[in-house]
This record gives C-alpha cells, sequence and structure tokens, in this order.
C-alpha cells in the first residue's frame, strides 16, 4: 500500500486537515506533495478539506478509494514509512561511500549529521489545551499526598536549590559560570556525586582532563576527606594503597554506573556525539564541561556562532531526552572580578546562553579560600536565590553554610 495516497485518501474522507497540520504530516510527502498542499490551500480559504470530486478535478491520475479506519492510524503509518525511507537512504549513501573507499571517520560523522536531520524531521512540538487540567490536577494530587519528596528533579544535594527550584529536572538546561579557576567543574562533578548517592545515574562528558584526573577527583568527592586526599591520589605519596582499595570496593561494588567521556582519543565532540551518549548510557543527568571546548556540528564560522549553536542545541537535546544537562561557561574577565560572583552579562562569547539556560548560577570564592559562593543569575520557576558552601576541595570535604538573599 502507498501510504502517502492512503493517507491522503483518509485525509480527504475524515476533513481533519488540522490535525495533520498540527502533526507536520507536510515531511512525509513525497510523490504527491502538490496533492497535500492544494488541500492544505483550499482548507485555507474555505475553512474545510475539498470533497472528494474537487480533488479529482485538479489530479485526474490520483487513485482514490475509501480509507477505512482512524486518521490516526493512516498518520502514524505514513510517519513510519517515511521515517524507514529516510534510513534506508542513508545507509545505502553510506554503503557507496565505503565501497568507493572514503574515510570511515567522515562517513560515520555523514551519519550523524543525516541521522540527527531525520529526528529532526520526524519529530513535533507537542500542542495541548489547558484547559484540560486532569492531567496536571492528578500531578499535584500525587505532589500532595507524598510530601516526603521534596525534590520534583534529580536532587542536587544543596537545601537552597533543591527547595527552591525543585532539583534538576527534566528537560533543564542550568549554566553554571564562573571565574577561571574557581572550581566551576568540581561544583558540577559535586552535583553528579551527589545524585549519584541517591540512585541517579549521571553521566559526565569532560574536554577538559583526561580521565585517570576525572575519576581521582570523583573518587575525592565521594571519600568527602575521610580516607585520602586528592593530593595523595595525585602523588601516591602519603595514602594506604588497601585503605584504598577498601574504600573503592566498599563504595562501587555493585552500585549503579558513573559514566564518565573524556577526550582521551576523541577526534571531535559536538552536538550529536552528546545526542549518542545520552542514547548509548540513558542517564539521569548530564554534565558537559565546558562550552567551548565543544565542536559545532552546525559549522558556525566564529566562536559567538559555534557558543550560540551549541546553546540552542544542549538545550533541545535536554527537552527533546526529558533529561536535566549542566553546561560549565567561561566569563569574560572583568577588572576586579576576584571580588565578586560574575553578572549575567558577562557570560563568555554568547548571550544565548543566557536566553536558553533555564538557571544560570555563578560560583565565585577568592583565591586560596575555601568558602564558596553560589548566586543565581537566572533562574526561569523561581525567585533567586544564593547560598555559601564550606569546602575543601583536596579533601572533599563540604557542608552548605547557610542561604543568603543576594550577593
Amino acid at each position: 500500500m502507498n501510504h502517502e495516497i492512503a493517507l491522503l485518501n483518509s485525509i480527504i474522507n475524515h476533513g481533519d486537515v488540522n490535525l495533520c497540520i498540527d502533526q507536520n504530516v507536510s515531511s512525509v510527502f513525497a510523490e504527491h506533495e502538490d496533492v497535500w498542499n492544494f488541500i492544505v490551500s483550499f482548507h485555507s480559504e474555505y475553512g474545510k478539506a475539498p470533497a472528494k470530486d474537487v480533488v479529482k478535478a485538479n489530479f485526474k491520475s490520483f487513485e482514490f478509494f475509501n480509507a477505512e479506519g482512524p486518521l490516526q492510524y493512516y498518520i502514524d503509518e505514513a510517519k513510519k514509512n517515511n521515517l524507514s525511507r529516510s534510513v534506508r537512504g542513508t545507509l545505502f549513501k553510506a554503503s557507496e561511500l565505503l565501497k568507493n573507499g572514503d574515510d570511515p571517520a567522515k562517513i560515520l560523522s555523514l551519519l550523524q549529521n543525516d541521522a540527527a536531520e531525520i529526528m529532526r524531521d520526524s519529530g513535533r512540538l507537542s500542542d495541548t489545551n489547558i484547559a484540560d487540567y486532569s492531567e496536571r490536577a492528578q500531578i499535584l494530587e500525587d505532589r500532595i499526598k507524598n510530601p516526603h519528596k521534596k525534590t520534583l528533579g534529580v536532587p542536587t544535594g544543596f537545601n537552597v536549590i533543591d527547595a527552591h527550584f525543585g532539583g534538576s529536572q527534566p528537560g533543564d538546561f542550568i549554566v553554571v559560570m564562573g571565574w577561571t579557576g574557581v572550581g566551576k567543574s568540581a561544583f558540577t562533578r559535586l552535583i553528579a556525586a551527589n545524585a549519584w548517592r541517591q540512585g541517579y545515574t549521571p553521566l559526565i562528558i569532560s574536554l577538559e582532563m583526561d580521565r585517570i584526573q576525572e575519576e581521582f577527583r570523583m573518587d575525592t568527592i565521594l571519600n568527602a576527606g575521610e580516607h585520602f586526599t586528592n593530593t595523595q591520589l595525585t602523588n601516591g605519596r602519603g595514602i594506604d594503597f588497601g585503605n584504598y582499595t577498601g574504600w573503592a570496593k566498599n563504595t562501587f561494588e555493585g552500585k549503579h554506573p558513573i559514566h564518565l567521556v573524556t577526550s582521551d582519543g576523541i577526534e571531535s565532540a559536538d552536538q550529536h556525539f552528546v545526542q549518542s551518549k545520552i542514547e548509548q548510557y540513558k542517564p539521569d543527568l548530564v554534565i558537559l564541561d565546558y562550552h567551548t571546548l565543544f565542536d559545532d556540528s552546525r559549522g558556525g564560522g566564529t566562536e559567538t556562532e559555534r557558543a550560540k549553536n551549541l546553546s540552542k542545541d544542549f538545550k533541545r537535546i535536554a527537552v527533546r531526552n526529558r533529561v536535566p544537562v549542566w553546561d560549565v561557561s567561561g566569563v569574560t574577565m572583568e577588572g576586579g572580578h576576584e571580588e565578586r560572583p560574575p553578572q549575567l552579562n558577562e557570560i563568555a562569547w554568547s548571550k544565548q546562553l543566557a536566553y536558553d539556560a533555564d538557571m544560570i548560577l555563578a560560583i565565585h570564592r577568592k583565591r586560596d579560600e575555601n568558602i564558596f559562593q553560589c548566586v543565581t543569575r537566572k533562574t526561569r520557576r523561581c525567585a533567586p536565590f544564593a547560598f555559601y558552601i564550606e569546602w575543601d576541595l583536596d579533601s572533599g570535604k563540604w557542608k552548605e553554610l547557610f542561604e543568603h538573599e543576594t550577593f
């Protein structure tokens, strides 16, 4: 059965053109796009779908029949067939390139680009009628009946963030910014460690440090000053090997994973790479470190264009995969910056991050001090907040001090 013809016949029979427009069916028409465009134009002008005889008068060779069953069935079948056709075309193109001896790495990049385009074409925005309140009423009832569940999303381990912002919720795009060397990356690892301790699986994609450095840093944070320091792990002095292996066995064996992806051996890490890793590991939380080190699959010509494209796509990745994404970003260096947390207009390279983020958290500390200031520069679903942390980065021991109105 030709799925385009079947869908067009069903549209003519049912007359519900709006349903098809809402579900973006235009992408499924390759052979009969002219018929679909005629139906849409007719509907736009007269407020209803054209009758069969009107279509027949304009497209004499078009095949007509009574398409039984609901319109949604034909929409779903046409989309499925179109997706299958697109995938077959992409695989055929890659196969021909392999036969011609093209570089496999370039072919893989081509596959990633085509796959992303197919996903965009096959997806659609979600429409809803908010006057139908039944679903959100049920959600609210569940929240009222379970007051012990204070955090709606993945808990961060910080009382202030979890109480005000509701943790890291599905689809959140959260930016952590700060001056160079203040501990932005370490802060996001602490977020990941706290989530892991609560039973959630984090994915960390780090382009700043190699694998062993990252692993020892996570060991330090999870150890929280009880058995060893990061310095001891790094230089191998003043630490008992048996004590470390005993701690590691008790901490990690039989537990859910902490997925770490580093730049070791990676030629390129772009939006498609991030999406593929999310699909591979199905994490509850994603950490990207850091923004401007990622390549732009869209080929932005300047640093600003690349940063802007990455910001938009990371937000879309968070929403599409229903997973919170934490993104580490630098800031422009201004005079006197060591005395205060950065402001929103000092975020590096692109203000697009400020537009796309659901929360922007500025991290600050003075050199060689263990007191961290954490202040929101943007929050999409709550009032701004701020708090302090006392944290020894070398031992991993930390505690949340108190909430502050602002910095």
